[in-house]
């Protein structure tokens, strides 16, 4: 890891596992019946979950707002940019703490190259950049992919570095009335440090994202160092 010492590695490897997902790949395999009470039957598209910019919305968890906005990176519109920033929190004081990095592949899929982490001032890149969503994810097949990740300690390109990989599960869990649940599971392992993050989306098309409930633990080695529970629900949606 960056740090030599397990202590400074803890904030670091607690930061990455906000955001990561899996992916240089997508194989489907089939899903268990077992896996949801009332399975899905249709299937939902990329751009339903990630659309593309401009846009900005707000959502709340608990005491916090969170506010993301989407821009298109340069001339390309498939790239684009989503900021996240935080307030409530003194520490924060509203101020940027995420910048995600998409690509919109030629088939619709979308996928990540890059996560900085401000705050932190850490950054993570994806190699070759990973899928967060395929183009079109069916209910009777999940998603199953895989990425190296490499964790640089700053903005700097020659910034001392850590390498991971990560296996990445997307599957299409239910759907009811114009809303599905999508259920993303994520095991990276970043030197003796292993996260595990489930993240559940309620994804209404032309909205987007209205709800996300995220689980995250992470080890070192045997040892288990935290687990997080957190629940954010969209209030607001300003187009662009």
């Amino acid at each position: 890891m960056v740090s030599t010492s397990p202590a400074r590695r803890i904030p670091v490897i607690l930061a990455a596992a906000t955001l990561l997902w899996a992916a240089s790949g997508c194989s489907s395999s089939p899903k268990a019946d077992n896996q949801s009470a009332e399975p899905a039957t249709g299937s939902i598209a990329a751009s339903d979950v990630y659309r593309p910019p401009p846009w900005e919305k707000v959502y709340r968890e608990g005491k916090r707002t969170i506010r993301r906005e989407a821009r298109q990176i340069g001339d390309s519109p498939s790239k684009w940019i989503i900021e996240e920033f935080q307030s409530v929190d003194e520490k924060l004081k509203g101020g940027l703490v995420r910048q995600t990095y998409i690509e919109k592949g030629p088939d619709g899929s979308i996928f990540l190259s890059e996560l900085h982490l401000t705050l932190e001032n850490k950054v993570l890149t994806f190699d070759p950049a990973i899928v967060l969503m395929p183009a079109t994810l069916s209910a009777d097949k999940s998603c199953v992919s895989e990425s190296d990740v490499v964790l640089r300690e700053s903005e700097d390109p020659d910034a001392r570095k850590s390498r991971g990989h990560a296996i990445q599960t997307t599957r299409l869990v239910s759907q009811k009335g114009d809303a599905s649940v999508i259920s993303s599971d994520l095991s990276a392992k970043l030197d003796y440090t292993t996260i595990d993050r489930n993240v559940e989306m309620e994804v209404i098309p032309g909205r987007g994202i209205v709800r996300e409930v995220q689980d995250r633990t992470v080890k070192f080695g045997l040892l288990n160092l935290s687990r997080t529970t957190s629940s954010a629900v969209l209030v607001e949606e300003k187009p662009k």
